[in-house]
């Protein structure tokens, strides 16, 4: 099914660069393939404006929209505003938000990977995609993003991720600098900077956030008392287990148990490295449970994407519902409003209510 009218397209592209801005704060624009210009200000025909888009002195990514087999046009973003990492988390976001906004005009919608304005610079046709009518028909490999940075081949990032599948196999453990680094073959200090570098978190504020998040799992999944959970987790002592839970939630074990008694699921999301200030709660939420095959269905309310049901289970009715924990507390704003940038773990409970 085609737009009724250009007008109509142009109100659901800007509708697109909305929502997308709320998710990530990132800023974009886009380009169809007659050369006009959408943006958050409006819409431009003047093709100068395009060139300015193309030629600016900023670097930028360039995620192909195709509907329906054929090229539509291209967002674009600014390539300072997406992490390497990320990439993939914004071009799920915007797969995501496009096909919400425009399955009602089109059977098939894709973002491709991003490109940069170098690899649409080849051939010396800058605008060639945009003129010849590309169609989505060839292998979308030839246009997967190379990235300005090689993860293989970057030592602190290998190094980090190495520590990470260390801590995860490992939450229930004692984890301290010392054997963390030991096992990740790091040096304690290297360790620590790491953690700072790339996640603006403090390594041991990280450990006991997992820790804490794991042990409220426990508090509402189980009946186990409250001293041999702490044990089970690596606290030598529950009194101070109380008291590292109590600084973390605000709330102690047997409160928290009290409060969120009778939970039904949780699923719970540890810190990734493509976590990043521009990315919500929603978005990275979003991101792993399509990784993990878990159906969702969502519902906009009052213009914030809302998750309403999870793997089957609702929040459309009175008894019971979902709410998110982002380092072990309940914020009150939705997901699509909270941010992940020092955040270590986001938990979603269904709860009653």
């Amino acid at each position: 099914m085609n737009f009724t009218s250009q007008e109509t397209h142009y109100i659901r592209i800007k509708r697109i660069l909305s929502l997308f801005f709320q998710l990530t704060k990132t800023h974009l624009s886009f380009i169809d393939s007659t050369l006009h210009l959408v943006t958050s200000d409006g819409l431009f025909l003047d093709s100068k404006k395009v060139d300015t888009f193309f030629y600016k002195k900023s670097p930028s990514l360039f995620f192909p929209l195709i509907t329906n087999d054929q090229f539509n046009g291209m967002f674009i973003a600014s390539k300072n505003n997406i992490p390497v990492s990320a990439t993939s988390l914004h071009q799920d976001a915007l797969q995501n938000i496009s096909t919400s906004v425009l399955d009602a005009y089109y059977q098939k919608i894709a973002i491709l990977s991003p490109l940069t304005k170098e690899d649409l610079e080849k051939g010396g046709q800058l605008l060639n995609l945009l003129t010849s009518g590309f169609s989505a028909r060839i292998d979308p490999d030839v246009h997967k993003f190379k990235p300005s940075i090689d993860l293989d081949g970057n030592e602190g990032i290998n190094n980090i991720d190495i520590a990470l599948s260390y801590i995860e196999q490992n939450i229930d453990q004692k984890l301290t600098l010392v054997n963390v680094s030991k096992n990740s073959y790091l040096s304690p200090a290297y360790l620590s900077r790491l953690f700072k570098e790339y996640f603006k978190i403090n390594f041991s504020n990280y450990i006991r956030t997992r820790k804490i998040a794991l042990a409220q799992k426990q508090l509402i999944s189980t009946d186990e008392p409250i001293d041999k959970i702490s044990k089970s987790i690596g606290f030598a002592r529950a009194n101070y287990f109380n008291k590292v839970f109590k600084e973390t939630t605000n709330l102690t074990p047997l409160q928290f148990r009290k409060r969120y008694n009778g939970a039904k699921k949780v699923y719970t999301i540890p810190r990734e490295l493509e976590w990043n200030e521009n990315l919500s709660v929603y978005a990275v939420s979003h991101h792993f449970f399509q990784k993990q095959g878990v159906i969702l269905k969502e519902q906009s309310i009052n213009g914030y994407p809302c998750i309403m049901s999870i793997d089957g289970l609702s929040s459309l009715n009175n008894a019971n519902g979902w709410i998110y924990l982002i380092d072990g507390v309940q914020p009150q704003i939705l997901p699509s409003e909270t941010y992940v940038k020092d955040k270590s773990v986001i938990q979603w409970i269904y709860v009653n209510i």
